[in-house]
């Protein structure tokens, strides 16, 4: 019963971003004509075939992972890391060897499981934690990869294009804005609220003004159910390391970062983190892994 609960959570916060894209595509065919839509759609199967052909038939990793900013791992990490990826997958009784080892320099603690079944950790995480604690951080992160077919996860990329451009062009003026965190996220939202403002009046004489609103009612709620999401396959993933026998050490490592996370100072901001951000605070995490561990 439980099992069926979290699939058929996990599918209802998938139909936003549908129906987003569904009515993206709809608005172009209505709104703008047959031939931008023939474009679109031109355009649209061009860099699907593009992904797949880089990602999947012949991926070449370097650049994907140049285009997330990993590098090789240098000096003692490429035997850090093989050590315990190994441990890792032989305990998750998978194989290993389709799988590619990253590193993000930087001076945080994350990890990143990245299309083409590729794997990533910071610098500061190879650095600070223990072994076990690394090879835990993997297994989480090998998690991500084996809850979701990577066929399917590129599927996800693909048909989720027309709603990335659309978050693409809205957040280039939401860049502008500047001051203290709160003043920048009221700024934001202001600017989010004109953007939506000005679609309505432009696309309502082309389309009308139920698929307007249809429209605008996905554009707010869409970015609320894909962080939902994104949280939700965190946690699974947590749980999946824990199975794994990666409990303690989990845990540990999360608590290495738990006095670097950020402490929100105002409501506005802990609120906008708790709808919008996609991983959850450390501490509930930790909270999870525990209750998962004593199950």
């Amino acid at each position: 019963m439980g099992r069926i609960r979290e699939t058929a959570g996990g599918l209802a916060l998938t139909l936003p971003s549908v129906a987003l894209n569904g009515v993206l595509v709809y608005v172009v065919i209505v709104g703008f004509g047959l031939w931008a839509a023939i474009i679109m759609l031109v355009l649209w199967t061009g860099f699907g075939c593009g992904m797949a052909s880089a990602l999947w038939f012949h991926p070449n990793r370097g650049r994907a992972a140049a285009a997330y900013g990993f590098r090789k791992p240098v000096g003692s990490e490429p035997d850090i890391l093989a050590t315990a990826w190994a441990e890792v997958t032989r305990k998750a009784g998978v194989d290993g060897w389709p799988y590619s080892l990253w590193v993000q320099q930087s001076a945080t603690f994350n990890a990143f499981a990245a299309p083409a079944r590729m794997v990533a950790v910071t610098s500061w995480a190879i650095e600070s934690l223990r072994p076990r604690q690394l090879a835990a951080v993997l297994a989480h992160e090998l998690s991500h990869h084996l809850m979701l077919d990577p066929r399917v996860r590129l599927l996800d990329a693909w048909f989720s294009v027309p709603t990335r451009v659309v978050r693409g062009i809205g957040a280039v003026p939401a860049r502008a804005a500047r001051g203290p965190g709160t003043l920048r996220c009221l700024a934001r939202a202001a600017i989010a609220t004109a953007l939506l403002v000005a679609v309505a009046f432009f696309l309502t004489p082309r389309i009308g003004g139920p698929a307007v609103a249809v429209l605008i009612a996905l554009l707010v709620l869409e970015p609320l159910t894909a962080a939902a999401r994104a949280r939700r396959g965190e946690f699974a993933a947590d749980r999946m390391a824990v199975h794994l026998g990666y409990g303690r050490e989990l845990h540990g490592a999360l608590r290495r970062w738990l006095p670097h996370e950020t402490a929100h100072t105002s409501a506005l901001l802990a609120a906008r983190a708790r709808w919008l951000d996609t991983h959850p605070p450390i501490r509930q995490r930790l909270k999870v892994i525990r209750r998962t561990a004593a199950t």
